[in-house]
């Protein structure tokens, strides 16, 4: 990966970005960044806009967010530190009424954690949020694979297979 080290514009050099930002405005840079995370994802091989776009669009969608952040919590990827910048992000306000119903409050409030979080480890840790976003299955090279769907798919199978385990046996 270190390579693309400074593919994304060089983060202005901030000590201590919650002292200096509230929650949502990390969350606003976190969301450009993890866009253009998304983009460069499916950028190989060459699709028509529209396929670019369908692809993108499946994955920065919060219950795509939330699906990739429960991923990294079930892996236990992340330090103390960025499980404190989870908890702070969740708490934005948001007047995204039409998002926050199709997908629910827990679910919204968790994508804009994760968010916040890469916006706050774009200006502190460039390293560690090449990192996270290399774990969240997120490439640089030719890829047509669509993270979101893999994960739904995968959630599904975990999610059936730990209902079956919970059921009585039949008799």
């Amino acid at each position: 990966m270190g390579f693309e080290k400074w593919w994304l514009p060089p983060a202005p050099e901030v000590k201590k970005p919650r002292s200096l930002y509230n929650a949502a405005s990390l969350a606003y840079l976190g969301d450009c960044i993890y866009e253009l995370y998304a983009r460069r994802h499916f950028f190989f091989p060459p699709l028509s806009i529209n396929e670019y776009n369908k692809r993108v669009m499946d994955v920065v969608k919060c219950e795509s967010q939330d699906l990739l952040l429960n991923k990294l919590l079930g892996e236990d990827f992340l330090t103390e530190e960025e499980r404190d910048i989870l908890r702070w992000g969740r708490n934005i306000v948001s007047s995204k009424t039409r998002t926050r119903k199709r997908a629910g409050i827990a679910v919204y409030n968790r994508a804009s954690s994760l968010e916040t979080l890469i916006g706050y480890l774009y200006l502190t840790n460039f390293k560690r949020l090449e990192q996270m976003m290399f774990q969240l299955g997120f490439t640089s090279g030719a890829s047509s694979q669509n993270i979101a769907d893999e994960l739904r798919s995968s959630f599904q199978k975990t999610t059936s297979t730990s209902v079956q385990s919970q059921q009585p046996a039949k008799r």
